[in-house]
């Protein structure tokens, strides 16, 4: 009898046959159970090593042993005459065709039901994986980048545009949620590092934790090609981070892997250099090695320190007074375990200089966070986190736009993807009179964060500067549809209808309720919107309450004296405006012995004397303004237009006309409906020379 045909009576390959898919079914066993039980990753490869070395035993046992009515005896042993190997060889069929029904209806379902087409809206791509090991749709091993079907390879080639979605928090204890959104957010940082990619920020991704939509519709909302979902689960010392990219069109997995490390800094910002370069790997990016050292470098050892620092900057992106000061104590902490935690010192100096742009523009803050600044320029001159901070210390701090937009460049060059880094450049390019520079900037941070509203309305307000106010009227439309209940979305929108067309209707509905904010970036506008729809008595209403806290910013000052003479002079009570005019000059007169003598507190002078009728002081008030004033594109605007509204205020009409012709003929945002409806130039709206004025504009 030949070897071959010895083989096949001993049921050698029956027994392969068995083992094989007997060993496949309890891989994918395997599989749910590390799913179901968060089993470590360490276990799925333990299983996968057994199942390898069983089969040669196997085959072996069956080649050197076979089962008889007495039991298992050795093959030599046996009478061939009594050999029941055919009965056997019978049995393993049969168990081998079960075992096949059992595997293709596993197959079926995971196809057909749980697969890629049919994927549920909100669900978690990981109960389709493994740990290390994802099912097998059709696609290579997602350990390693899988090759796109034909049909898709080309547009992975080119879109490698991707969006990581908020992390989900694994932990047993809720409260490390913090630290979850820590390593997503330090992702995104890094990975906006990396020039092939087009990476959307955090704030545009973070509506979709938890969300019901399914990949398809986010990544049209997102206009990405490739979103990436990931887990951490942190016990003890160690951290497992858990990480997948998928098609965002096709549902295809391109790779996937789990990282389970001690939990050190070190090997968490090697867990990010590994995700990048092996995101790179599956959509054929390259990465210079500049790029691979930042993503790898680690800015600080300890563990303590890199926790606080997370926490700090959880608490600076809710952008309150609480928050920053907040902030403040976190950072501060975090360096007390690490002096040299540069990126520690930059958090601090933001949220210092955050707090004086817009809470009070107190110098001390502007100094602490200068100070922090150096701080990290000791430790390290060259990277792009310290180029955004110093970048905004020269917009926010000293209003140097100049050196602001070197800086950015520098950040953008060094961080690409950084959607903060481009919007940041955008502001500054506007106040700096760029203004194609500030709108492509802008356009380019609303592309890598599509559902931030702040960014959409800013845009909108640009284009609106130069009159283009039907792209405006979209991307404002769009911030209000995202945030309907956002103030700053309804004033801007208010402001576009008063702009537009007049729409005093509108205006007036959309800032319902924002009378009873405590913010005065929203009641400023609120009492804005009721000046121009006629509305005074709730003008006047707003200008008593307002408090001494919201008067001051680093632009300008809005005494409350001036807003009552103002909102009085609306009304027709000349007598009782031009009282708390004289109390206005009051409080600056006190202002001044304080220190406070700049072109914001003469421009409220100039205010002030305006109600008051006295043209000299008038003219001698707008030259000093002119004068004094900062080069900003953006308040030179403001700073000419309230001139224009003090000259007439003050019976100049003349030069009140004057000025508001050189600003309808420039860049900016007024209009010949606003002007109509301006209370400041009631008393000139039917002079000849005004309505001739206005003739050319419309």
């Amino acid at each position: 009898m030949s070897f071959f045909a010895e083989l096949k009576r001993r049921n050698v390959f029956r027994v392969g046959i068995a083992y094989v898919v007997g060993g496949w079914l309890l891989l994918q066993l395997t599989d749910v159970l590390s799913q179901l039980l968060d089993l470590p990753d360490v276990v799925g490869r333990v299983i996968v090593l057994l199942v390898a070395i069983g089969l040669p035993v196997a085959l072996f046992f069956a080649w050197a042993f076979e089962m008889t009515p007495e039991g298992v005896k050795r093959e030599k042993d046996v009478d061939r005459s009594q050999s029941i190997t055919n009965v056997t060889g019978q049995k393993l069929n049969n168990v081998i065709i079960g075992v096949l029904v059992v595997a293709l209806g596993y197959f079926a379902i995971d196809k057909f039901i749980l697969g890629p087409g049919s994927a549920q809206p909100g669900t978690d791509h990981f109960s389709q994986a493994a740990a290390g090991q994802p099912i097998d749709h059709g696609e290579k091993s997602a350990l390693s980048p899988v090759e796109a079907k034909p049909s898709s390879t080309e547009a992975h080639k080119a879109d490698k545009s991707i969006a990581v979605l908020p992390f989900t928090n694994r932990s047993p204890n809720a409260d490390d949620a913090y630290f979850t959104d820590g390593v997503h957010d330090d992702l995104l940082t890094q990975l906006a590092k990396i020039d092939a990619f087009s990476v959307i920020s955090r704030t545009s991704v973070l509506e979709y934790r938890d969300t019901a939509k399914n990949l398809k519709q986010i990544g049209e909302e997102l206009g990405v090609g490739n979103i990436m979902e990931g887990a951490v689960q942190r016990s003890g010392n160690r951290v497992r981070i858990n990480v997948q990219l998928i098609d965002a069109i096709s549902d295809e997995h391109l790779w996937a892997e789990v990282y389970d490390r001690e939990l050190t800094t070190e090997n968490l910002f090697d867990i990010q250099s590994e995700i990048a370069k092996s995101i790179a790997s599956a959509l054929e990016a390259t990465l210079t090695d500049s790029e691979i050292a930042n993503v790898s470098a680690v800015p600080t050892e300890n563990v303590a320190a890199y926790e606080l620092y997370l926490q700090g900057k959880r608490f600076a992106l809710g952008e309150t007074e609480i928050g920053f000061d907040t902030a403040v104590e976190l950072y501060r902490e975090a360096l007390k375990l690490d002096p040299e935690f540069k990126l520690a010192w930059v958090g601090l100096a933001y949220a210092y200089i955050s707090n004086y742009w817009t809470y009070g523009a107190n110098p001390a803050d502007r100094d602490m966070a200068r100070d922090a600044i150096d701080k990290a320029i000791a430790i390290d001159p060259d990277f792009p986190e310290l180029y955004m901070a110093e970048g905004s210390y020269a917009y926010w701090g000293l209003l140097d736009y100049d050196t602001a937009l070197l800086n950015l460049d520098k950040a953008i060059a060094l961080m690409p993807s950084n959607a903060e880094a481009h919007m940041w450049k955008g502001w500054a390019s506007r106040r700096a009179g760029l203004w194609d520079q500030a709108i492509d900037s802008m356009q380019m941070a609303v592309k890598l964060n599509p559902r931030v509203a702040f960014n959409l309305l800013e845009l909108g307000a640009t284009l609106s500067y130069f009159r283009r106010y039907e792209e405006a009227q979209k991307f404002i439309e769009a911030a209000y549809k995202l945030e309907p209940d956002n103030y700053w979305a309804k004033s801007y929108l208010a402001d576009l209808a008063l702009r537009v067309n007049g729409d005093t209707d509108r205006a007036s509905t959309l800032m319902v309720g924002a009378q009873h904010t405590n913010d005065m970036g929203f009641l400023f506008p609120y009492w804005n919107t009721q000046m121009m729809t006629g509305h005074f008595d709730a003008a006047l209403d707003i200008a008593q309450k307002w408090s001494v806290d919201w008067e001051i910013d680093v632009k300008s000052i809005n005494l409350r004296e001036n807003l009552i003479a103002i909102s009085m002079k609306a009304l027709g009570n000349n007598a009782e405006a031009m009282v708390s005019a004289r109390e206005a000059l009051s409080r600056i007169a006190q202002k001044k012995l304080q220190g406070l003598d700049d072109h914001r507190i003469a421009a409220a002078e100039l205010e002030a004397y305006a109600i008051l009728g006295d043209q000299q002081k008038v003219s001698e008030l707008v030259k000093k303004v002119l004068t004094m004033k900062p080069a900003d594109a953006v308040e030179d605007f403001n700073v000419r237009y309230r001139i224009a509204q003090n000259y007439a205020y003050a019976g100049m009409h003349g030069e009140s006309i004057a000025t508001l012709d050189a600003l309808l003929s420039g860049i900016g945002p007024i209009s010949v409906p606003w002007l109509e409806l301006d209370p400041a130039f009631n008393n000139i709206r039917n002079e000849p020379d005004f309505i001739a004025m206005l003739e050319p504009h419309r």
